[in-house]
């Protein structure tokens, strides 16, 4: 190994442990492979992007010079693969938690390891994903699975005045997880555990009231059963079940006498929400067509600790056909759902959604392709007051319905022979969306947009352009937009080291009638690789980008604000690889 190479090693290794926004990851490494006369072999890269900006725009602050450094080292011992990246940035950044993180996944056949930060997925009722510092295992012996973890899945952060951080003080949240499965030829049977629990004495400062954050305590169990039958049919049902707690300084230690043979089972207390929840579907599929019927029950107040969002107390049922016609060149499919919230009858309003889509699809396989999708979602809420009971206010009620549609289009075109490929295309888009309250508009607004497009590419020569126009309009209440405008490209490869792309742009938008202004964009960027005289020195290359843009102003005003403005950005970058 020569010593160029070598200092270059030492630099990516230092970087990786000293850069304070890091991310050190590893990939799963097959032990099964290894093989003591692989010997050790080193690969890599390094990338150093520098950014230079100036412009008179009182909106846009950036720094003049910024730069970002990004390295990638990968060590092969004996057929181990171990990989590690950093990046390091000038630029002013903060986070809840430092960006440090390692993870190592080394696997043995149907063994796999989850060391350092890592994030596992049991089900969205339990495990759902949640990042965690700590251990997990996978075992996938034949059929079977079987996967545990425990660790930290959040930290403990502290109340900070001078930094602000009402929003990121956290207490240390722990956890650990289980789960086993089994499936044969399309069938499987999985049962996933999860608890969690935040430590109130991880938080030695107090805290202004108006961050409303106790420590929790959750337990969740989820059973899930898939099932084919009949050649085409099939069945999935999961049901959970969730133990919350939302503040367990208020346990008393007294056990709640309870016929629930899960809370005598946990030791149900006061404080303790037992919640459930289930989804189910039943479904038929073959070669042509096929039909799904969905329904889902989420009962208020469920969540896990294992997943980052969670939407509760809801129940929608689902109907989803789908056809091929013509051996797959044409496909339809659709659904349309009716979902519901207040499951209770504790909550103030109810809320009923009625969701449709579908979607047609078009490919001859060579010349023609066409794409058509349409949605459409209404809601409508009652809200129900408590009155005083010796009057009411018939203003007090309110019928409130949301509607909201859209639709979007695309054909493309490709025609020419092999040296000279051209393409014709063009796409759109429709959205709208109004309420109503008491059969009365309380808003209203459409979106239209559109783009159409020609680009040729010559092959003999490396080099191609296109041309596109553009138009999007918007209608909203007391606000009418039109924003349209041509644009060109042209790229070239230059004996294969050298490429370049130049693309302009120019739109002018009106708004209620009136001209407001015109933007102009021009962008210029190259990329050069170096050839190589030795391996043994790497692979280099370097990319230059400049961008210029240049608002003008309503020229009938003739206030600051509305003069001209523009923004001049230049990137340099150099890339060596390994």
């Amino acid at each position: 190994m020569n010593n160029k190479k070598t200092w270059l090693i030492i630099a990516l290794w230092w970087g990786c442990l000293a850069s304070l926004t890091a991310q050190v990851t590893s990939t799963s490494q097959q032990l099964d492979g290894l093989n003591f006369k692989k010997g050790l072999k080193v690969g890599g890269g390094l990338s150093f992007a520098n950014t230079f900006y100036k412009g008179n725009s009182e909106f846009i602050h950036r720094d003049p010079y910024a730069f970002y450094l990004n390295g990638n080292l990968d060590i092969n011992l004996w057929g181990i693969s171990a990989p590690f990246s950093f990046s390091y940035s000038n630029t002013n950044k903060s986070y809840t938690q430092p960006f440090n993180r390692f993870k190592l996944a080394p696997s043995y056949k149907w063994v796999r390891l989850h060391l350092g930060s890592s994030s596992m997925n049991f089900s969205k009722y339990t495990l759902a994903g949640h990042q965690f510092d700590g251990a997990g295992v996978e075992l996938t012996p034949g059929k079977w699975y079987i996967g545990a973890m425990y660790g930290r899945l959040l930290k403990a952060i502290e109340y900070d005045p001078a930094a602000s951080n009402l929003h990121s003080i956290s207490y240390r949240r722990t956890g650990y997880a289980a789960k086993v499965g089994y499936s044969d030829k399309g069938d499987a049977y999985e049962a996933s555990f999860f608890t969690g629990k935040d430590h109130p004495g991880s938080l030695q400062y107090s805290f202004p009231d108006e961050v409303y954050l106790h420590p929790k305590q959750n337990t969740a169990i989820s059973m899930n059963v898939k099932k084919s039958f009949l050649k085409y049919f099939y069945a999935q049902a999961e049901y959970a079940f969730s133990v919350y707690n939302s503040e367990i300084r208020n346990r008393d230690g007294e056990k709640v006498k309870t016929s629930n043979l899960l809370g005598r089972m946990l030791g149900e207390q006061t404080s303790d929400k037992f919640v459930d929840a289930i989804n189910a579907s039943l479904g038929y599929q073959n070669q042509v067509w096929g039909l799904a019927f969905r329904y889902e029950r989420v009962a208020p107040n469920y969540e896990t600790l294992g997943g980052y969002y969670f939407t509760n107390d809801l129940e929608n049922f689902t109907l989803a056909p789908n056809v091929r016609l013509f051996k797959g060149k044409i496909s339809l499919a659709g659904n349309i759902g009716l979902e519901y919230n207040n499951l209770n009858d504790k909550l103030a309003n109810n809320t009923q959604r009625i969701v449709g889509s579908g979607s047609i699809n078009y490919t001859s396989g060579k010349a023609w392709n066409a794409g058509f999708n349409y949605s459409n979602f209404s809601s409508y809420t009652r809200i129900n007051p408590n009155n005083y009971p010796f009057y009411t206010d018939e203003l007090d009620s309110l019928n409130f319905y949301q509607v909201s549609q859209s639709f979007d289009a695309n054909v493309s075109y490709t025609f020419g022979k092999e040296a000279i490929v051209n393409m014709l295309s063009v796409n759109g888009s429709f959205q709208n969306g109004n309420s109503q309250a008491n059969d009365r508009r309380t808003s209203f607004n459409e979106y239209l947009s559109g783009t159409l497009s020609f680009s040729e590419q010559i092959q003999p020569w490396a080099s191609g352009w296109s041309a596109y126009i553009s138009a999007n309009a918007c209608n909203a209440d007391n606000f009418d937009s039109f924003f349209w405008g041509p644009g060109i490209s042209v790229n070239k490869i230059f004996r294969k080291s050298l490429s370049a792309n130049l693309s302009c742009s120019y739109n002018e938008n009106t708004t209620d009638g009136v001209r407001s202004g015109s933007l102009l964009n021009t962008s210029l960027s190259m990329s050069y690789q170096v050839k190589a005289i030795n391996e043994k020195f790497g692979r280099h290359g370097f990319s230059l980008s400049v961008n210029y843009t240049n608002h003008f102003g309503d020229t009938q005003s003739q206030s600051n604000r509305n003069r001209s403005k523009y923004e001049f950005l230049t990137s340099l970058t150099y890339r060596v690889s390994f």
